[in-house]
């Protein structure tokens, strides 16, 4: 198979070893490029900053090949997935998104990883899954795409949390509730969506929430860890050393008036810290002191 990958940063290069090792031909493709390697692909793979899905996609013909997303996160201006985006620009139906606990250092080290592949179309997801599936690099299909996408975006979210319960200091006891509400919050917004609440059991959902919210590994914990040691944003990102995928989602799912109030106390808090500069510890604060109710 010949695949191009749209991206070239640590995740996209990851991905391409992957591809590598069962014997595919993998090409990249840069945004600053504009224009495809000279060959014809059977499969296109997106690997760029959410931010910047729509406008790079649009320096780039459609090539009318399926397409696999391995980006997670929401556009701040619409919401969109990066499946919904990937359809609009390219008018592609044929598009699959692949989510899970998956650090780039250590895919790109052939440590053992776990994934899900997911499109509305199951055998698309299938046709994926069987381009990339490995002993070291497992993946699992699923037909709900909305599901699998939303747990991989809003989990940058609950990562900047877990941060900043570890960055306060808080305790174990806290940083466990707090991602066992995490969850909730996330399923809750799933389903309301159209997700299914299983979705958000599986690797996409608390798989990743597990690996992003409690590892340094992730930009997202370390900005959070480093808020609840009293710096700004404006003095974290820069130590960051790439994009807090985070930051723009959270902002996106704050704006986004579909959901309910009362669904996302979590994401309301974060916000506030994140946009308004509202410390931490209030934040922390707000959350403990909402009224009692059941689980």
């Amino acid at each position: 198979m010949t695949i191009i990958i749209l991206g070239h940063g640590a995740w996209g290069r990851a991905i391409g070893q992957v591809a590598q090792r069962l014997g595919h031909q993998v090409h990249f493709a840069s945004h600053t490029d504009a224009q495809w390697p000279a060959v014809k692909p059977d499969y296109i793979l997106v690997a760029v900053p959410v931010q910047h899905v729509r406008e790079t996609l649009a320096h780039f013909p459609a090539l009318g090949v399926p397409v696999l997303s391995l980006c997670k996160g929401l556009e701040i201006t619409t919401g969109d997935r990066v499946s919904e985006i990937i359809s609009e620009v390219w008018n592609e139906p044929r598009v699959a998104a692949l989510s899970g606990p998956t650090f780039a250092s250590e895919i790109a080290a052939g440590l053992p990883a776990t994934c899900t592949i997911a499109a509305e179309d199951e055998n698309l997801a299938k046709q994926f899954q069987a381009v990339l599936h490995q002993p070291n690099f497992r993946t699992y299909w699923s037909s709900d795409l909305i599901g699998v996408e939303l747990g991989g975006a809003l989990k940058n979210i609950y990562a900047i949390a877990g941060g900043a319960c570890h960055g306060l200091k808080l305790g174990q006891n806290s940083l466990a509730g707090l991602l066992t509400r995490c969850l909730a919050e996330m399923t809750r917004i799933g389903v309301h969506a159209g997700a299914k609440a299983e979705t958000f059991s599986g690797l996409s959902g608390i798989g990743d929430l597990m690996l992003t919210a409690t590892s340094e590994q992730s930009r997202n914990f370390r900005l959070g860890s480093l808020l609840g040691q009293g710096y700004t944003v404006e003095q974290i990102l820069p130590k960051l050393g790439g994009v807090c995928e985070g930051l723009p989602t959270t902002l996106s799912v704050h704006l986004n008036t579909t959901i309910p109030a009362d669904s996302k106390p979590i994401v309301t808090q974060l916000h506030a810290v994140l946009y308004d500069g509202v410390p931490p510890i209030m934040a922390v604060k707000n959350l403990l002191g909402r009224a009692a109710r059941d689980e």
